[in-house]
C-alpha cells in the first residue's frame, strides 16, 4: 500500500472514549508515518479553535479538516486553504428561528464556536463525558444577542440539540429547505453546514492542492458524518464502534477507538505495508 495522507476523525476514532486523549499507541503510529513523509490530517466536526487538545499531543498533524469539513486549515502554513460556508443570510434567519425555540445550539464561525446566552438550560449532553463538556464550554463565545453577532457573517456549521419529534421536524424542515447539509455524530443532535460542505468534498480538495490522489489516501471515521470521506478514500476504515451508515461506507472496519483500531491499521498497512 503506498499511503501518502492520513485522514482520521477524532471524537470516536483517533480520539480515547474519553474524548480528550490520544493514546501513546496512537501517537506513536501517526508519528512513525510522518517520519516515513505521509502526510497527517484530523477531520473533525469540531471548530478549529476547538481542536487544540488533539493537535497538541499530535503536533506534527499538517492539516485540520473542521466543522464537518467546512474549512480545512494548513497548520505549516499557519492559514486556512480551503472553506465552504452557509450564507449570511440563512445564518441569521438560523438564529432568529432558533432562539425562537427551546433548543441549545451554537454556530461555529472564524474558527470558534458561538452561543446564545440563555439557551444553556436546554443541553443535552448526548452521553459525552463530563470533562469534555466542561473543556467546550469554557472555549465558547456567550452572545447577548446571537442575531446581531452573526449578522453579515456566513457560518462554517450550526449544531442543534433536540429534545422533541416536534422540535425536530421544525428544525429539519427549516435545514433542508434552506439546502443545507444535514449529519450527525451524537444521538439528538444535527449539524448542518452549507451544500456541499462534508468531509468528503474537504478531503478531496485537501488532496487536490496537496497533490494527493484518492488511492493513496487512508482515512478512519466512526459516524455519518464520516461517510463521505470513507467513500472517497481509497484505504477506508470505520471503527468497529462505529454506526451502520459509517461502516457501509468504509472498504475495511477498524478495531475500535478503545482498542486502538487507527493505530493497528496504520501499523499494519501504512507501516509494515500488507
Amino acid at each position: 500500500m503506498s499511503v501518502k495522507l492520513i485522514a482520521s476523525d477524532l471524537d470516536g476514532t483517533l480520539m480515547s472514549p474519553d474524548h480528550m486523549t490520544v493514546s501513546e499507541r496512537t501517537k506513536k503510529a501517526l508519528a512513525q508515518a510522518h517520519e516515513k513523509g505521509i502526510k497527517i490530517a484530523v477531520s473533525t466536526g469540531r471548530a478549529y479553535k476547538f481542536t487544540k487538545p488533539a493537535t497538541d499531543q499530535v503536533p506534527f498533524t499538517d492539516y485540520v479538516i473542521c466543522s464537518n469539513g467546512a474549512s480545512v486549515f494548513d497548520r505549516n502554513e499557519e492559514k486556512f486553504i480551503y472553506s465552504n460556508l452557509i450564507s449570511p443570510e440563512i445564518t441569521k434567519n438560523a438564529a432568529e428561528l432558533l432562539n425562537s425555540l427551546n433548543v441549545y445550539y451554537n454556530i461555529y464561525m472564524d474558527g470558534g464556536v458561538y452561543v446564545q446566552k440563555g439557551c444553556e438550560q436546554f443541553f443535552n449532553n448526548g452521553g459525552l463525558p463530563i470533562e469534555f463538556i466542561m473543556d467546550f464550554a469554557s472555549k465558547t463565545t456567550v452572545c447577548d444577542d446571537m442575531v446581531k453577532t452573526v449578522e453579515g457573517k456566513g457560518a462554517e456549521l450550526i449544531d442543534v440539540f433536540y429534545n422533541d419529534e416536534e422540535t425536530r421536524k421544525t428544525v429539519f424542515d427549516f435545514l433542508e429547505q434552506n439546502g443545507l447539509v444535514l449529519t450527525s455524530a451524537l444521538s439528538g443532535v444535527v449539524s448542518a453546514t452549507a451544500k456541499n460542505s462534508d468531509k468528503g468534498t474537504a478531503l478531496r480538495n485537501l488532496c487536490d492542492i496537496a497533490g494527493i490522489k484518492a488511492e493513496e489516501t487512508m482515512a478512519f471515521g466512526d459516524a455519518s458524518n464520516d461517510s463521505t470521506m470513507l467513500t472517497f478514500a481509497g484505504y477506508s476504515f470505520a471503527m468497529d464502534n462505529g454506526d451502520e451508515i459509517c461502516k457501509s461506507s468504509a472498504k475495511f472496519i477498524a478495531p475500535s477507538n478503545a482498542a486502538d483500531g487507527v493505530a493497528q491499521m496504520i501499523e499494519k498497512y501504512a507501516l509494515n505495508g500488507e
